[in-house]
């Protein structure tokens, strides 16, 4: 793969071969740094992945004994939560475990999912059956999707910036099959905020 704008630099998404990409993913997090997952602009990062290839050559992935954890996207403040380092390769979730969230929130959450979904459609027999997700256009704006799910074009920018979905403005362009993840976040971050005001 390629590392794309906006993106966090992992060992899926960074070029082997690449002399800038083969070790920007262990120049992210740096241990010992606390704060941002990126210490330093990533266009730098690049220089010192150059000059690591310049004295090692490509890294071996065969020997690799440490892997990085970014912050998954439930954590309370992902944007300076700098993700771990750990002895096994990262397992493929699909983001936040609604099981863990406590029960107050899991029925919040699923409230708020057929609010906007609506019920489903009735059938011939009377029946309800359950209807396919709605599809999102292969591109949308900023302040479209804001006004379309109720939020502030600078909410969904946060949300963009804490899953790694590039978008600067409101005139910015988001992909569609990202939306879901965007609204998804939004609602959860709500909850955990009234969650938080009532304790």
């Amino acid at each position: 793969m390629v590392l794309r704008d906006g993106e966090l630099p992992t060992s899926d998404n960074c070029d082997i071969a690449d002399p800038e990409e083969a070790w920007l993913p262990a120049l992210v997090a740096i241990p010992g740094i606390a704060g941002a997952p990126l210490p330093l602009p990533i266009e730098y990062l690049k220089v010192l992945a150059t000059r690591l290839w310049d004295f090692g050559g490509p890294p071996d992935r065969g020997l690799q004994s440490t892997w990085y954890h970014p912050p998954r996207s439930g954590d309370i403040s992902p944007m300076f939560a700098a993700g771990q380092w750990k002895d096994h390769p990262p397992q493929d979730t699909p983001g936040i475990d609604i099981t863990s969230l406590s029960k107050a929130l899991q029925d919040e959450v699923r409230r708020q999912a057929l609010e906007l979904e609506g019920p489903p459609a009735p059938t011939a027999d009377g029946l309800a059956r359950e209807s396919a997700p709605p599809a999102w256009p292969e591109k949308i704006k900023v302040h479209y999707l804001a006004k379309k799910l109720g939020y502030s074009s600078r909410e969904v920018l946060g949300i963009c910036v804490e899953i790694g979905v590039p978008a600067k403005t409101a005139q910015s362009s988001v992909p569609g099959n990202r939306c879901a993840a965007i609204r998804d976040q939004l609602r959860i971050n709500a909850a955990l905020a009234r969650v938080g005001r009532r304790i």
